[in-house]
This record gives structure tokens, C-alpha cells and sequence, in this order.
């Protein structure tokens, strides 16, 4: 069988049953037990599939981001091993897990399409809700490899199981960028006055993973991802305008997840199914993944970050919290780590823990985002007040991670107090940056450390995006192919030979040094 993967027969066939029945347990079903679907099990489905990508997962964190966007932005200790900046299989694995999920949201669309118009009708909010989410991991899809098969992706039971007829064509990423920016204000327009019946709102209620039907929080995951994507095209010229626009039009609406009881999560609710973190700690304790990176720990340490203790804990041998320097040979960092001087990420809070939600949208990274606006506009006033919000939800939602802690261990024993918050903010003094650039590498930073190892993805478009915070890297002199990070990833090797014609069209962009089209500085 041809692996043309984001078109393939199999992943058509597995999927095109549901993943629950009448209650939100249930939602957990696996997909190919059920051979009959209808819209509502179709959308649970469709949720479900990707799942490993949100929620902490051996899979992601292990096979993927690993040896990338972890690494690549130092959201832990970058150990200078051979080829460490070169993505390998991991680019397969990623593709291979987006176009199994966008295959299922074209069933979701082939079945809807299938009603008679009023049942359509009746059921427009899942389409409405399926599209949000699929442009959420559309646009992270984009910010690692630029075009991509989109338009045309995922529709090989259309046709008949052609696959000449379902090779899909490359997509312009400006485009489909835009594309998602207009149908996402179309969508929270809507939402405003949608109405669900009695029998629609139980179902989406029951299959409805993320919000539990909440509509409220479908319009903040909504806007909030607009503004996310559209604070990132802020600095494409073509689209600043417009990016400036409609942030002031979202802020004036005020719906969108500014505080932490809004934030928009993919939640682990029970042991007893396959959504869960449970693999997570292997992800994260085995090859070292969870050693603690030197410029966060030398801030953390020199600022009395109340999050420190939290996110990490000291090497077993050291006195003091220490972060691998990626400046240092492989050997020598060898040598400390199994000296077990270098700090780890937190066991009770982070690995072990099996509760770890699968952020989609949290408040403190909003409000970095408003910060950002406003600061760009020349309001440093009002940047300062979400700065400053921003840093005591960061630290409120690391704490709050450990509420739920399955081993006790290493967890702190007290939380921060006011008092200490209060000194960590007044120390970063945003109110002492007298330009906006200076003000950017604040926010910058309190990115890379709010989004850390947690939102990976994030982390490695914004620090693309705005060359901020400025970390070192050791170049990989014994590589001729890359010696620094990429500025993407390329395309798996079955793009090559199994979408030769499509592939084609977009091979002069496929290596590690193009730019996605937001990267601009």
C-alpha cells in the first residue's frame, strides 16, 4: 500500500468509527471497536486521535520534540551530542500523527455533509468547534514546516480510495494563515448567538473532551487563539496592519481566556483510560530529558523565582540549583550530570505527575501577549499590569500542577507567599525598561520560562519569531549539514517519494535554514 500518509486507506478505514456513546467516559472508546458513527461520535473521534500532542505523552515528548523544539530552544539542558541540530525521524512521526487527525476531521465533514440541512443545522456547532481545534494544530503544523498539504489533505474515502485522485497539493502558508485568521472571526462572531436544542447541547456536552460543552470557553479558546496568531503575524508587513487591528477589537470584546480559571486544557479526568500522562515520566527522566537548562536556572537563581522549586530540584550531590551550560563539550557535561550536580525537572510536580492537563490556551501566556501588543504600541503603562498579572499566574499555575501530585516526594512543601512574588516582580522591574525593546526582552523571557518544557511548540515560534531571550549554542562542528537550529523542520522523506509531483513544488523551500513567513527579524 502506498504511504501517501495524510491520505492513507488504513487510517480512513481505522477511523471512521467514534469514541463514545451517551457519557463523557465513554468519549474514551476506541474508535476502531465501533464500526456505525454519526456526527457527535464522529467529533469525540476526531479529539481523541491526536491526543499524544497535547497531553504530556512519552510519544511527543520522547520521539518528537526531544531532540527539537525542547532543544532548540533550551527549555532543558541541550547535551552537544552528533547531529543535535538536524530533526531526523523526528518530522515523520509529527506528520504522520496530523494527517492521521486531519483524515478524521474529513469524515467529521463527510458525514455532516450527509444531513439534510436542517440536521446540519441543528449540529453546526461541532463543526464550528472541530475547526477551532484543528486550527490550533494547523497553525503549530505551519510554524514547524511552513506549506503543507491542507485544502486537499485527509479525503481519500472521498474518493473511493483513489489515491492519484486524494494526492494533495501544497498549501502557501501565508495563505492558509489567513485563511485560518478570517474563518476563526467568523467563528467567534457566531458563537455569539448560537443556539444548540436540548438533544444537541447533551451531546456536546458528552463528547465534547476539551470544554465539556462549555460555550463560553469555545469563545475564549476561540479569540484567544486568534490573538496568539495574530500577535505572531504582528511583524509581517503585509498583515501588521490588520494584526493591530483586530487585537484592540478582540481586547474590547474581553472574551478570552485572561484568567487562570479560563484556561482551555486538554484535563486528564481519570487512570482508567489511554488519556493520561502515564508515560510521561519515562519521556522525561529516561536520556536525560529532564536535566534543567542553564539560562532559566541562573535567572531562576539570581531573582529568587518563586517557581524554582517547583518546576525543579537540585542535582542529588549539589548544594545550589545548577543548569547544564550548553557551552560546555559533551564529556565534560557527561561528567556532571552523572556526577548529579546538574537540577532536574521537578518528579512530584512534572514528571510523576500523572494529572498533568494538555494546555491548548492559559491566561499567563495571554496576557504576555497583551503585554507585547501593548508595549509595541508605546503603552508601557498597561503593558506593565499584564506583564506583571502574566508572572503571578505563571507561578499560581506551576503550583497549582502539584494539587494533584501522585508522589509526594520532592514536591515543596510550602507555596510562595505574596511577599515573594511581590520581591521576584519588583526585582525583573519591568517599570526600569526604558525602551520597548528592552521591555520585549522581558516578555521574551518570561515566555521561555512560563512555556519551558510544558508548550515546547510555542516556545520555539515565539523565540524564532522574535530572536529573544538570546541564548548560546555550541556549534556541531563535526556536522556539515547543520551546525546551529533550524529555522524549521523539513519534510519527511515519504513527501519525496510518495507526493513526488506535489513535493516538488515546494523542494527549493524544504531545508533546515528557510524561514517560516512570520520570521521576519
Amino acid at each position: 500500500m502506498r504511504k501517501l500518509l495524510y491520505i492513507s486507506l488504513a487510517t480512513a478505514a481505522i477511523f471512521l468509527g467514534s469514541c463514545s456513546e451517551s457519557d463523557f467516559a465513554d468519549a474514551y472508546r476506541d474508535p476502531s471497536t465501533v464500526t456505525t458513527t454519526n456526527v457527535p461520535k464522529q467529533f469525540a473521534g476526531f479529539m481523541k486521535i491526536n491526543f499524544e500532542d497535547v497531553i504530556p505523552s512519552y510519544w511527543n515528548y520522547f520521539t518528537v520534540i526531544r531532540t527539537t523544539s525542547l532543544s532548540y530552544t533550551q527549555a532543558h539542558g541541550i547535551i552537544n551530542g552528533t547531529g543535535r541540530y538536524i530533526p531526523g525521524a523526528a518530522v515523520e512521526d509529527r506528520w504522520k500523527r496530523y494527517y492521521k487527525f486531519i483524515t478524521q476531521y474529513r469524515e467529521l465533514e463527510k458525514i455532516m455533509a450527509s444531513l439534510p440541512a436542517a440536521e446540519q443545522a441543528a449540529n453546526r456547532i461541532y463543526t464550528i468547534t472541530s475547526t477551532i481545534y484543528l486550527y490550533d494544530h494547523t497553525s503549530k503544523m505551519i510554524d514547524n514546516f511552513g506549506d503543507i498539504p491542507f485544502s486537499e489533505a485527509g479525503k481519500i474515502s472521498m474518493t473511493g480510495g483513489d489515491y492519484n485522485k486524494a494526492s494533495a497539493k501544497y498549501d502557501n502558508q501565508t495563505e492558509l494563515y489567513v485563511k485560518v485568521l478570517d474563518d476563526l472571526k467568523a467563528f467567534s462572531t457566531e458563537l455569539n448567538t448560537i443556539a444548540l436544542s436540548a438533544k444537541v447541547e447533551v451531546e456536546f456536552k458528552n463528547q465534547d473532551l476539551i470544554n465539556k460543552g462549555n460555550l463560553v470557553s469555545w469563545k475564549n479558546y476561540c479569540n484567544s487563539l486568534r490573538l496568539k496568531l495574530l500577535n505572531r503575524v504582528s511583524a509581517v508587513p503585509a498583515l501588521s496592519a490588520r494584526a493591530n487591528t483586530e487585537i484592540a477589537e478582540i481586547i474590547a470584546e474581553a472574551k478570552i481566556v485572561d484568567e487562570s480559571s479560563e484556561n482551555i486544557a486538554f484535563k486528564v479526568y481519570t487512570q482508567d483510560t489511554d488519556l493520561d500522562t502515564s508515560g510521561f515520566f519515562d519521556a522525561l527522566e529516561s536520556g536525560n530529558n529532564n536535566i534543567a537548562p542553564k539560562p532559566m536556572i541562573d535567572h531562576m537563581n539570581a531573582n529568587n523565582d518563586p517557581r524554582k522549586a517547583w518546576l525543579f530540584e537540585k542535582g542529588a550531590s549539589a548544594t545550589d540549583y545548577v543548569g547544564l551550560d550548553p557551552m560546555l563539550a559533551s564529556g565534560a557535561q557527561d561528567q556532571l550530570i552523572s556526577n548529579t550536580q546538574i537540577a532536574i525537572y521537578n518528579r512530584s510536580v512534572i514528571s510523576k505527575n500523572k494529572w498533568l492537563p494538555g494546555t491548548l490556551i492559559n491566561a499567563a501566556e495571554v496576557n504576555l501577549i497583551l503585554a507585547e501588543y501593548y508595549s509595541r504600541n508605546g503603552n508601557a503603562g498597561t503593558a506593565k499590569i499584564y506583564f506583571e498579572k502574566a508572572i503571578r499566574q505563571s507561578i499560581e499555575y506551576y503550583v497549582r500542577l502539584g494539587d494533584k501530585a501522585d508522589v509526594l516526594t520532592w514536591k515543596p512543601t510550602t507555596e510562595p507567599t505574596v511577599a515573594e512574588v511581590d520581591a521576584y516582580i519588583a526585582k525583573i522591574n519591568f517599570a526600569g525598561a526604558a525602551t520597548a525593546a528592552d521591555q520585549l526582552q522581558l516578555i521574551a523571557f518570561q515566555k521561555y520560562i512560563h512555556y519551558n518544557i510544558m508548550q515546547a511548540d510555542e516556545s520555539w515560534a515565539e523565540q524564532r519569531r522574535l530572536k529573544l531571550p538570546v541564548l548560546n549554542f555550541m556549534e556541531d562542528e563535526t556536522s556539515s549539514i547543520r551546525k546551529t537550529p533550524p529555522t524549521r523542520w523539513t519534510y519527511p522523506n515519504s513527501e519525496r517519494v510518495y507526493n513526488t509531483n506535489n513535493y516538488n513544488t515546494v523542494k527549493d523551500k524544504d531545508n533546515l535554514s528557510a524561514k517560516i513567513f512570520w520570521d521576519v527579524k
